[in-house]
């Protein structure tokens, strides 16, 4: 008998160790994986369970009691990719004949357009943010940067000095899967890391290559959890009326600001780092606008003016 927690085990070994998945995925993976183990130990009254014993109808009933409890769609529909996940990892290894999740179609999901702030919003908040201590210009070079790159949050606080080239405006990150690219930086946010590095030699003395970018008040590497407080603190401070203030909005803003002025869909997806273009399609909405006013300037049925005839009756060729 092979135990769920034996094959979980495993799989979060090879999530780790050949994926090369990230501590903050493998977590959210484990907690939803434990929960099912926790509802099967109850399902069947049994304090270990064989993996082969888990079937569709367990499933069945576990996404239906999630539903019961007023889990939302996207909840439970991450919880069902883990679970197909895990036992895809089962078949693949022989210790399953039938991937029991296989079958089972996830919830749809309501679509959702990405919040951003606008350009306009935008600079008025890099002028609300001050740099004159070496906390706020840290701050303020964590906004920009985000903002300025598109980067996630994670790729974010595991930056080291090396990672930053001054002198040809980029930075080198590493995303999901352990794939790396190269992000250009543009001049006024390098000066926003220009001037943060002068306060921290200031108040730390000299860094070596391999150091943090980012640090907190202990000259220690700044956690997650510090750079999402400390730009929900901008944002809020900012926009007290703002429907959303995390620093996944910069990202969106990001991509959202470079759309509206032309750039193109494929150049975009490489800067998110995104595996397919259909997840960078989304930032598409962002256009709608714009187009819209294209539309009433070039086409003749959008109901703009005519335009002058000429003296001879006929229109001004052009």
């Amino acid at each position: 008998m092979l135990s769920y927690d034996t094959c979980l085990n495993r799989f979060l070994s090879y999530l780790h160790e050949i994926r090369g998945y990230s501590a903050n995925t493998l977590e959210a993976y484990g907690r939803d994986l434990l929960q099912f183990r926790d509802y099967c130990r109850e399902y069947y009254s049994e304090p270990e369970i064989d993996i082969k014993k888990i079937d569709k109808l367990t499933l069945r009933h576990f996404l239906g009691k999630l539903s019961e409890e007023g889990q939302s769609a996207k909840t439970i529909a991450r919880k069902l990719a883990a679970l197909k996940s895990l036992f895809k990892f089962a078949m693949r290894n022989e210790w399953i004949e039938k991937n029991p999740a296989y079958a089972i179609r996830s919830p749809k999901l309501p679509s959702k357009l990405p919040v951003f702030i606008t350009q306009e919003q935008m600079r008025a908040l890099f002028r609300s943010i001050p740099a004159d201590t070496f906390i706020h210009s840290r701050d303020k070079a964590l906004v920009d940067l985000i903002y300025s790159t598109g980067m996630r949050l994670n790729e974010l606080v595991q930056l080291n000095i090396m990672d930053l080239n001054t002198h040809g405006n980029t930075v080198s990150v590493v995303g999901k899967g352990d794939k790396q690219r190269v992000l250009p930086v543009g001049t006024e946010t390098m000066k926003s890391l220009e001037a943060y590095l002068t306060f921290r030699r200031e108040k730390y003395g000299s860094y070596e290559t391999y150091s943090p970018l980012f640090i907190s008040k202990q000259n220690k590497r700044i956690s997650p959890r510090d750079v999402q407080y400390r730009i929900e603190k901008i944002i809020r401070a900012f926009s007290e009326g703002a429907r959303k203030n995390s620093p996944h909005v910069l990202r969106h803003s990001f991509a959202t600001h470079l759309l509206e002025n032309g750039a193109d869909l494929q150049a975009v997806r490489s800067l998110l780092g995104h595996s397919s273009l259909s997840t960078t399609q989304i930032y598409t909405h962002v256009n709608t606008g714009r187009l819209k006013d294209v539309y009433r300037q070039a086409h003749p049925r959008a109901g703009r003016q005519n335009k002058p005839h000429n003296k001879n009756g006929g229109h001004d060729e052009s």
